[in-house]
């Protein structure tokens, strides 16, 4: 006989424990695990007010890991969001981590370019692909016109 389901609760601290994860990511795992609505809200209810659930904390987070990475402006976004997370608390915790790491998006392009040794089209197009606008991506790679 297979042991009895944890509670909504247990297994939300269960999900946590490896990752921070946001509240839509939580509430998809605990539907596939087959909990009822109620159950998942009233866990996802407590998490929160316990502080093991923090939607901002996750998308400041994830803001920081991604710009390290190279990605900015709207792809930067559309990562957060498919992650979870809503639309505002997105952009503001993108907003909130370039103003506090003092971050430059010619310095990230330039890197980005010395990092991974691009050049022409292929790096236009990287650059672009991350989000970077075509005006700064002209000054890093030097090239006119690109094929996005």
């Amino acid at each position: 006989m297979p042991p009895p389901k944890p509670d909504a609760l247990t297994q939300v601290t269960r999900l946590l424990a490896s990752t921070d994860k946001t509240r839509a990511q939580l509430a998809q795992a605990l539907s596939r695990r087959g909990y009822a609505q109620d159950e998942i809200d009233q866990a996802l209810g407590r998490a929160s007010a316990l502080g093991y659930l923090d939607d901002a904390r996750v998308a400041r987070r994830r803001a920081q890991q991604d710009l390290r990475a190279g990605w900015v402006g709207e792809a930067l976004h559309a990562r957060l969001v498919q992650a979870g997370l809503d639309e505002t608390v997105a952009r503001a915790a993108v907003q909130a981590e370039i103003a506090e790491s003092g971050w430059n998006a010619l310095s990230a392009a330039q890197a980005l370019v010395k990092a991974r040794k691009l050049s022409g089209a292929k790096g236009a197009r990287f650059l672009a692909s991350r989000g970077f606008e075509e005006d700064l991506v002209e000054r890093v790679i030097g090239t006119g016109g690109f094929d996005r």
